[in-house]
């Protein structure tokens, strides 16, 4: 860890932490209140458990949780995004660096990642999800939408939903699992 570096950190026991509330200014003229998203900066951000972090957000640094952590809103982290639990993104992600989770990893919307992927668990996309560099997933793959990456190593099975869904590799695949395609999109 670099010296200059600052680090959110949440320690409390149970829940976990949310940081990163949208703010913003409400007009007293009208009924319907406005709100403008400021985009909050970070250092760091590391817990010991479970966070939730709503965006927009910039985060100099790293992600790093000892259980999940969920991301809602718009966020770019300039370093690695590291979880012993699930990861859930509902929105835009752009990470700089590595991804690496214990447990699944569900995109709902966009992320990409600039250097490689690795997770433990499932993954299932709904929305994009590039990959510059190696993905590699231990568990079973599930894709409604659009999955690009450098190198796929799948150690499950690999499922794409309906006939606009798909994925490809720059340089090769290697899937343990089977093949399926799901023609009809249904939750099971």
């Amino acid at each position: 860890m670099y010296q200059y570096e600052h680090i959110m950190t949440f320690d409390s026991q149970g829940q976990g932490g949310v940081y990163g509330t949208n703010t913003g200014t409400g007009s007293s003229n009208t009924n319907n209140q406005q709100q403008v998203a400021t985009v909050k900066r970070k250092k760091s951000i590391e817990s010991d458990s479970s966070i939730e972090l709503r965006g927009p957000m910039e985060v100099d640094g790293s992600v790093k949780s000892g259980g999940g952590v969920a991301f809602s809103g718009n966020f770019a982290v300039r370093d690695r995004i590291e979880a012993y639990g699930d990861i859930d993104i509902v929105g835009d992600l752009r990470c700089s660096n590595k991804i690496k989770a214990y447990g699944n990893v569900k995109v709902n919307g966009s992320a990409l990642c600039v250097d490689r992927v690795k997770i433990f668990g499932k993954l299932k996309i709904t929305g994009t999800f590039e990959v510059q560099g190696d993905l590699e997933v231990w568990g079973a793959i599930t894709i409604n939408g659009y999955l690009k990456c450098k190198t796929l190593t799948a150690y499950a099975s690999i499922t794409t939903v309906g006939d606009q869904s798909w994925y490809q590799t720059e340089q090769g695949e290697t899937v343990h699992g089977a093949k399926l395609i799901q023609r009809t999109n249904y939750e099971g």
